[in-house]
């Protein structure tokens, strides 16, 4: 059993300390809108009227959705104009994912002083994640609804580490160090200074903001994959994870690379040419996922 796994084993949400709950309480408050759009998304019947319906009770949040739908990230073929024209084209779920998104990278930064990790890296690092997922669930022959839950799980599989550097960057720094200077787990430094590791604070504040169970999963358990409750999509986040470690985009804090994502690769047939051709494809991405990036930023209100 790994170090990872014996920690998730001895902890519980309810034993998350006091100071990490409130880290997670003072984040920007969920919009009303976007946890309604969570909850009907997850519903079966749910129909793209119901979504669009929503939606348009946000102005602001519309106009985003349909400028986002026009960038070059999604590469629609005709130009999209009006909101129930955007799920007809991408369907309920990828529209959910990306009024989602739009609410949550302003939280995904790292903007304390003194931070260990510096703002633009470790944005390079999510973006990278996030749309590795999405290159790799194409390989994996995911649906095209779902790709956006990969890009969703890939942004914010290190929330937790956003968390705990907005409570302390000095602590974090310490953390850091005694990782790198022990050769222990990372989760083993965390839990010293935090109670608690990156995965444990990143699932509970998914929890908060209703996401649904699947990417708390692969937040919580993208470095332990094994367990029995994990799926494909924390399995993605992890070979992700190890990839853009290997190639250096951007940067976590935890530069090691982990033997279960060679594992994982092994038993889902990933061969070293498909990684090799998300890698190629990567720097393209994260360019447009940076065009993703400011659009969301010129709509702040």
């Amino acid at each position: 059993m790994s170090a990872t796994e014996s920690i998730k084993m001895t902890i519980s949400v309810s034993d998350i300390p006091r100071e990490v709950e409130k880290a997670i309480d003072n984040t920007p408050p969920i919009s009303p809108i976007i946890g309604k759009v969570n909850q009907i998304a997850q519903e079966i019947e749910t129909s793209p009227k119901e979504l669009v319906k929503i939606i348009m009770l946000d102005p602001v949040l519309t106009g985003k959705v349909i400028k986002l739908v026009n960038s070059s990230f999604y590469g629609v073929s005709e130009r999209v104009r009006s909101l129930p024209q955007a799920v007809i084209l991408l369907g309920v779920n990828t529209v959910k994912n990306l009024a989602v998104s739009t609410s949550l990278l302003s939280i995904v930064s790292v903007k304390e002083k003194n931070s260990p990790l510096s703002s633009e890296d470790s944005w390079k690092h999510c973006l990278a994640s996030a749309v590795g997922c999405k290159l790799l669930a194409r390989f994996l022959k995911v649906s095209p609804e779902d790709m956006g839950s990969y890009f969703v799980a890939g942004l914010l599989q290190d929330i937790g580490k956003i968390l705990f550097i907005k409570i302390s960057p000095e602590k974090y720094k310490k953390a850091l160090e005694e990782f790198r200077r022990f050769g222990r787990s990372l989760a083993f430094s965390e839990m010293a200074h935090f109670g608690c590791s990156h995965t444990h604070a990143g699932g509970l504040f998914a929890r908060k903001w209703r996401l649904d169970k699947d990417l708390v999963r692969a937040i919580e358990s993208h470095h332990s994959p094994a367990e029995s409750n994990s799926n494909l999509l924390s399995k993605a986040v992890t070979i992700i994870n190890n990839l853009c470690k290997q190639y250096h985009f951007g940067e976590s804090g935890d530069p090691l690379e982990e033997e279960i994502a060679v594992d994982l690769t092994n038993r889902l047939n990933i061969s070293a040419e498909i990684l090799n051709k998300i890698s190629d494809q990567l720097p393209a991405e994260i360019n447009k996922a940076f065009e993703f990036l400011t659009i969301v930023q010129e709509h702040k209100t």
